[in-house]
């Protein structure tokens, strides 16, 4: 029997499966993926290809939702990311790092319960 190692993340992830954009910077167009699960501070992302890049944009509901992305690590066509927040002309910072130093950063509203309430809703 295979033992499920222990949780580490600070929230819990919420399972969508729900279908998203991927948007790489020099190169043209989107590209479909789903994101699997998701909380306030990443998500893990299913894609038909291994992806390369490590920084881009998850694009949610016909571009009306963006989050920047880095990925923290890959399996096969899996990826796990946490959301960045982007500052003009310097390298984006992780929003766990922000959220001290940046009012209205993504931050996480009140859990309810196990779910953690996103600041934008996903359809």
């Amino acid at each position: 029997m295979i033992e499920r190692s222990m949780e580490r993340r600070a929230l819990p992830r919420e399972v969508i499966n729900a279908p998203a954009l991927l948007s790489f910077d020099g190169i043209s167009g989107v590209h479909p993926c789903v994101v699997r699960d998701i909380n306030a501070f990443g998500a893990c992302l299913s894609a038909p290809y291994y992806i390369f890049a490590n920084e881009f944009d998850l694009l949610f509901s016909g571009f009306h939702n963006t989050l920047a992305c880095r990925v923290v690590w890959r399996r096969a066509t899996l990826s796990g990311v946490v959301f960045v927040v982007r500052r003009r002309g310097s390298k984006p910072e992780s929003a766990s790092i922000v959220q001290l130093n940046v009012p209205n950063a993504l931050v996480p509203e009140r859990p309810t319960g196990d779910v953690c309430v996103l600041p934008f809703d996903l359809t």
